[in-house]
């Protein structure tokens, strides 16, 4: 019976005295869980305690960021030059998994079930200022490490305008304005002013030249043209004439 009993106390002071490491679950906790924006860039700073040392000096972990809330800077009318900052809540949103692997031993080799861990959350990954729920989990078998991390991302996000459009202002700027100017309207008017017609007429009535025309020098002698209702001798015409006239002129020889 002694050695019975001393053998059951023998075990339950191996339960109580055991090391609380076999037995606890991983953790994690963030050093900050609100973080300024540099270039693009949050740096995240944890603590990770793996429960346990583990049996690689490498675990592969997916770092689970839920959106929650989305930081919007808005122009309004009643602040249509500074931007105000409005925290939208969001809902049912796509999660950004990071993939990275954590250390847990030094450059010795050896192995710590803690490690301090840090990396780098950038816009061009599709992180924005606003609001994450963060979830570690190990990759292998799927666990949690330690509670979910509410993280705080701030910076300035671009500037959307949500100003109310009024067409009022713009048509009274309009009609200020009025009507663009032509740029050839001085050319018209001066185009205008030039005298088109005909000259203007003299005080008694009768139009005034600005020259008189040249005078027409007279030609000397004939022009070479034929007057209208004569016609002009034939050869036979003249021959005819000298026949008659020869036949006067042997009458009155034959007379005498």
């Amino acid at each position: 019976m002694r050695s019975l009993f001393a053998l059951l106390l023998a075990a339950v002071l191996g339960i109580v005295l055991a090391p609380k490491s076999a037995f606890a679950a991983p953790s994690a906790k963030a050093e900050k869980t609100t973080l300024t924006e540099a270039d693009g860039r949050w740096r995240l700073k944890l603590s990770i305690d793996y429960g346990s040392v583990p049996d690689i000096a490498f675990i592969p972990m997916i770092f689970d960021f839920e959106p929650v809330t989305y930081y919007e800077r808005a122009l309004t009318d009643e602040s249509p030059k500074t931007p105000v900052l409005n925290k939208k809540p969001l809902q049912n949103m796509k999660h950004i998994n990071e993939s990275m692997e954590v250390g847990f031993s030094d450059g010795t080799g050896k192995a710590f079930k803690v490690t301090k861990f840090d990396f780098a959350i950038r816009r061009d990954r599709g992180f924005e200022a606003g609001e994450y729920k963060l979830i570690i989990k190990i990759a292998d078998s799927g666990k949690q490490v330690g509670q979910p991390i509410r993280l705080v991302l701030e910076g300035d996000n671009p500037v959307v305008d949500r100003r109310a459009i009024s067409f009022v202002g713009e048509k009274a700027d309009g009609d200020k304005k009025g009507k663009p100017k032509s740029k050839h309207a001085d050319t018209d008017v001066a185009k205008s002013d030039e005298p088109t017609g005909d000259p203007a007429p003299s005080s008694d009535g009768a139009p005034v030249d600005a020259e008189p025309p040249p005078p027409v020098e007279p030609k000397s002698g004939g022009c070479g043209c034929e007057v209208p209702g004569t016609i002009a001798p034939t050869p036979f015409a003249a021959l005819g004439i000298a026949l008659v006239g020869l036949v006067a002129l042997r009458r009155r020889r034959s007379r005498r």
